[in-house]
């Protein structure tokens, strides 16, 4: 696994501090990498220090003056009036679990603008209409479910069964997103959320 994809992995599991110093090997051999200076501010941003993320972003918009990622959290951080996170992400270890956890590729993508602006780790607001579940960073749509992983999810949402979603990774054409069951309802007890296997 390359510097980058482990770098990602420890960020998924908020292991912001290993995400860190993978982050500064890869920036030891590029200095000017600015997926891994965006990638250094965001754990920062998570540990509480704004000041660093801040410096790290400032770094992105030198190298790249309309980076989307740096130029957003740069504006979200001047709006903070003393919060220390800009996204609040829980402190679990994110492992996947059968069942509970799945890794799954949205489809009817949005917007290639709304997309840039995706990085790994953000949460992301789930909105379920009849059939579907659209997922939406903040206001703006990102994609949505399958429809059989929707009709299950949905069926499940409705007994009081609870998800989290996180962007795992972006690429063209391609949005991947972790999905963690956080809660269990207990008509649903004897129900796994996604199929092992």
């Amino acid at each position: 696994m390359d510097l980058s994809k482990l770098a990602i992995q420890k960020a998924l599991n908020f292991q912001w501090q290993q995400a860190i110093s993978l982050n500064e090997e890869i920036l030891a051999q590029n200095p000017n990498d600015v997926d891994a200076l965006n990638r250094i501010a965001q754990c920062h941003l998570q540990l509480g220090d704004k000041d660093k993320a801040s410096a790290y972003y400032q770094q992105v918009i030198q190298l790249d003056s309309i980076n989307p990622i740096a130029k957003r959290n740069l504006e979200k951080i001047k709006s903070l009036n003393g919060n220390a996170h800009i996204v609040e992400i829980k402190r679990l270890n994110f492992i996947e679990e059968p069942g509970k956890t799945k890794i799954i590729s949205l489809v009817r993508l949005g917007e290639k603008g709304v997309l840039s602006c995706l990085q790994s780790c953000l949460p992301l607001n789930m909105s379920l209409r009849a059939k579907s579940i659209c997922l939406y960073f903040g206001k703006q749509y990102v994609g949505r479910f399958p429809d059989d992983i929707s009709k299950k999810l949905i069926h499940l949402i409705k007994n009081k069964n609870e998800y989290e979603v996180y962007v795992k990774s972006v690429q063209k054409n391609k949005v991947s997103v972790m999905v963690k069951e956080i809660k269990t309802s207990k008509r649903s007890m004897k129900k796994c959320s996604f199929f092992i296997g």
